[in-house]
């Protein structure tokens, strides 16, 4: 009987045993499902915050782009302002061409009007059109005729001081005539003849000019850079100076001194981009460095 009892006791307890143990797992698996529960909220959590950040952030975009539009429309109507602008400038600038021009005549009349009541001779007529300077084809352009002397002077023959009776423009226009002739010792006597006697006279910038033309035509170039110096430094406001800078560059290439023609070319193109001479400056400036 107490063997029953035993036995019947020990079941119980086993039983009893693995039910307690059973209920342990059962809230150690609850407890971990709690846990994974809350680690699941804190990252919802932290995800929402990240949203709203993210939301904050393209609010700040929208903004942005809204003001960015606003400045690309204000830069449009400038640009289109400057557009406007910009075909406006040729007739300014031709405007300004005509009225520098004008101010010339009225200077080389007024010069021609101090020489007469000087004791000179009356005023010549207008000067021998020139050829646009500066360019290598400056000399391909028809000459004009010019006032012919009773016994006209060979290239070999020793140049005459102007008479008395020879005005300015008349000096000038024998030396110009010189050199579209080809006659470019005699021009250059001319030239410096016409400077020496009439140094105020409106056209003593164009004198120094072709004389650095002739030395030019002649390969002579150290002689040629040395006269276009000479009338960009004393003559800075003379029409000739884009031209100066275009022959002393070309003068320098011929010398193979590279650097120096390239400097004298940029700053042509710098000082004068709307001259004809810069843009045959661009072309040598591509030319010599292959951009």
């Amino acid at each position: 009987m107490r063997k029953g009892r035993t036995g019947a006791l020990v079941v119980s307890i086993l039983l009893l045993s693995g039910l307690l143990t059973g209920q342990d797992r059962s809230k150690k698996a609850y407890e971990l499902i709690y846990e994974d529960i809350q680690a699941l909220k804190k990252q919802v959590l932290a995800l929402e915050e990240k949203i709203g950040q993210a939301a904050s952030g393209v609010e700040a975009l929208r903004t942005d782009f809204g003001d960015l539009r606003s400045q690309i429309k204000l830069l449009q109507a400038d640009q289109s302002a400057l557009g406007e602008n910009v075909k406006n400038v040729p007739s300014q600038y031709e405007y300004l061409l005509d009225r520098i021009e004008q101010i010339n005549q009225a200077l080389d009349k007024i010069a021609q009007d101090l020489l007469t009541i000087r004791g000179g001779a009356p005023p010549a007529a207008g000067p021998a059109t020139e050829a646009k300077p500066g360019t290598p084809a400056a000399t391909e352009k028809k000459p004009p005729e010019a006032k012919k002397e009773p016994s006209p002077p060979s290239k070999t023959a020793a140049p005459q001081p102007p008479a008395t009776n020879l005005s300015p423009q008349e000096v000038y226009n024998t030396a110009y005539s010189d050199y579209l002739k080809g006659n470019f010792e005699l021009a250059v006597e001319g030239f410096k003849l016409y400077r020496e006697n009439f140094p105020d006279s409106p056209l003593a910038d164009n004198a120094v000019y072709w004389i650095g033309e002739c030395n030019y035509s002649q390969r002579k170039f150290p002689e040629a850079i040395d006269e276009f110096n000479d009338l960009i430094l004393n003559y800075p406001r003379s029409d000739k100076i884009p031209a100066a800078y275009l022959k002393k560059g070309l003068a320098l290439a011929e010398l193979k001194k590279k650097d120096e023609a390239l400097v004298v070319f940029r700053l042509l193109v710098s000082k004068f981009p709307l001259e004809e001479e810069s843009k045959i400056a661009q072309e040598k400036i591509k030319e010599m460095t292959g951009k």
